[in-house]
């Protein structure tokens, strides 16, 4: 895995100078690199060239981080299209500043965030042979009784920036395999409709994650209303990328043996990779929270945020496609 970097990194809009950026991945990720994102070192040093003198200009952000690790997941996500990689960072810094309760202060010694982390609602698996990321999420850890909808978003916050800071996630994407076992009615019913709408904004459009697959298995049928929202809120290019399984048996089949739990019928200690996660998610920590040092201008912000999201309701309106995903499971 990449060595994790030190801070201080920068977060002033026109930093003196820059560190020299070296790829030190192994060669499967250059491959992907290449084939997938159109990325070499020429492209690499030009498209972060123009990113940062965008950021230099762009009135609005008042400090934003610069380095070419923070940078390179908005690149590499838009497959170094930079006008499309500004567009997403700037998307991203909107939703931040719109809802700082959800993205701001992800700290990880917190209480109520130490306590959601330490129910393992999240695994991290490794590696494919593809070079994915494969995670595991377990709904049924999350408390639906003790813990509110923002509290639960926050964690999956701190998670996403935490693996986005992954060069190897960034560029081989990720597999996510939903086990939906164990869960309440109260684990759904708390989720408002404004909480989806967020949620879904920032899993499918706001943050810059490369999807392969996401494959969800034993969803209760008292869930199926939320899920029918919640599809209604996703981007149609993330829910093609979604498959609906009616058993764990299924789930277990999408594993790599090398990295497949034994509580999946494999041979590798869940406890293990969960503690393995928790401890770069603190690693982490420093630099996760160092993302609060960014500003961008919150009035501006704010007439951005209902642009795009008239555009988003406009994009979704009439798309039915959540009953016939949920047919996958003949659940009516």
């Amino acid at each position: 895995m990449a060595s994790v970097p030190q801070l201080p990194y920068p977060v002033d809009k026109r930093p003196p100078v820059y560190d020299e950026y070296k790829f030190t991945l192994p060669e499967l990720y250059r491959e992907i690199a290449r084939e997938e994102l159109g990325e070499d070192e020429a492209v690499r040093d030009s498209a972060l060239m123009e990113m940062r003198q965008w950021i230099a200009e762009y009135p609005h952000i008042r400090k934003c981080r610069t380095d070419a690790k923070f940078l390179l997941r908005f690149l590499r996500f838009c497959q170094f299209n930079v006008p499309m990689a500004c567009d997403a960072l700037e998307r991203y810094l909107v939703v931040r500043t719109m809802y700082p309760t959800w993205f701001e202060k992800l700290d990880c010694t917190e209480p109520v965030m130490q306590e959601i982390l330490n129910n393992d609602p999240f695994t991290y698996l490794g590696q494919d042979g593809a070079g994915r990321a494969v995670v595991l999420a377990r709904f049924g850890r999350f408390n639906g009784d003790k813990h509110s909808p923002a509290q639960d978003a926050r964690v999956m916050a701190l998670v996403l920036e935490t693996v986005l800071e992954w060069e190897e996630f960034q560029i081989g994407g990720c597999q996510v395999l939903i086990d939906y076992r164990d869960t309440t009615v109260s684990s759904f019913e708390k989720w408002g409709l404004s909480e989806l709408e967020i949620i879904m904004d920032v899993y499918s459009r706001s943050y810059p994650v490369r999807y392969g697959e996401i494959h969800a298995a034993k969803l209760p049928k008292f869930a199926v209303p939320v899920i029918q929202s919640l599809l209604s809120c996703t981007n149609p290019k993330l829910r093609e990328k979604i498959r609906c399984h009616s058993s764990i048996t299924e789930l277990e089949k999408l594993m790599d043996a090398s990295s497949k739990p034994t509580t999946y019928g494999g041979t590798v200690d869940l406890d293990e990779l969960n503690r393995a996660f928790r401890k770069r998610i603190e690693d982490q920590r420093q630099i996760v929270l160092g993302l609060d040092a960014m500003e961008m201008d919150s009035s501006h912000c704010a007439c951005l945020w209902d642009i795009m999201y008239l555009y988003d309701s406009v994009s979704a309106a009439g798309d039915n496609v959540a009953g016939a995903m949920l047919e996958q499971l003949n659940i009516k």
